[in-house]
């Protein structure tokens, strides 16, 4: 079985508190919620409210160590795995493509040592994954590894920013914002131009302007600064 580099194979128990349950995986939620650095006047509601928000996340969500082992995995996460895209192999997140894990990999390992974000696009025969990173580092404990946040998005199911919420967070014109939704249900951009009815040189053009408008200059972390677009959890309407 192939495990990652200087690592003793660990093969992580689905069934284990943990990873099955994700009030037990955040069970100090109340502590944050009444301690003296996040005061507040009614810790229960805050408990509640974070408990929410890990199960009904539409989006799954997956901490991993720098070499990509499994720390937590909520409902959605452990839905995906064993899919199209992703497994787990020996406790560690693989892509199902030799390929997909090198980039998956590198994408972890840069997060976790530059405290930087990341974003990549595995895509199959039938259906694309969009997976969103961030490093989540621990400033008070140095003895504690950086992990990294993995947002797992299914493009064909995803609640995706809508167009309103894009030209007002960011100011595209109609066009550009209903590029940027082609391009986050995982099209590339001649796709995205075929879809939209116009050339691809055309479509060139509108992503240089929502370069400009966003900062970015890569249309990956163009991609990653749209999936984290603010929008509600719940589902309500923008």
């Amino acid at each position: 079985m192939q495990t990652a580099p200087d690592q003793k194979p660990f093969r992580p128990d689905l069934s284990s508190p943990a990873l099955k349950d994700p009030a037990h995986a955040f069970s100090n939620w109340k502590g944050m919620a009444s301690g003296r650095q996040y005061g507040s006047p009614n810790p229960d509601a805050v408990e509640g409210a974070l408990r929410t928000f890990v199960d009904q996340f539409e989006e799954g969500l997956a901490v991993v160590d720098k070499c990509g082992r499994a720390l937590f995995l909520n409902a959605a996460a452990k839905q995906i795995l064993d899919g199209a895209h992703l497994r787990l192999l020996d406790g560690y997140l693989r892509a199902n493509s030799s390929s997909g894990s090198m980039a998956l990999r590198k994408m972890i390992d840069d997060c976790a040592v530059k405290n930087c974000g990341g974003s990549l696009r595995l895509v199959s025969d039938c259906s694309t994954l969009l997976i969103a990173a961030s490093a989540i580092p621990f400033k008070n404990n140095s003895k504690l590894e950086t992990s990294v946040l993995l947002r797992l998005i299914n493009p064909a199911t995803a609640l995706l920013p809508s167009e309103s919420a894009l030209r007002a967070q960011f100011g595209f014109t109609h066009t550009e914002a209903a590029l940027a939704l082609e391009m986050l249900a995982g099209n590339d951009l001649a796709a995205c131009a075929i879809h939209r009815g116009i050339t691809l040189n055309t479509a060139r053009a509108h992503l240089r302007s929502m370069f400009d408008k966003t900062e970015t200059c890569r249309q990956a972390s163009l991609i990653r600064l749209l999936l984290l677009c603010p929008r509600t959890i719940m589902g309500q309407a923008v």
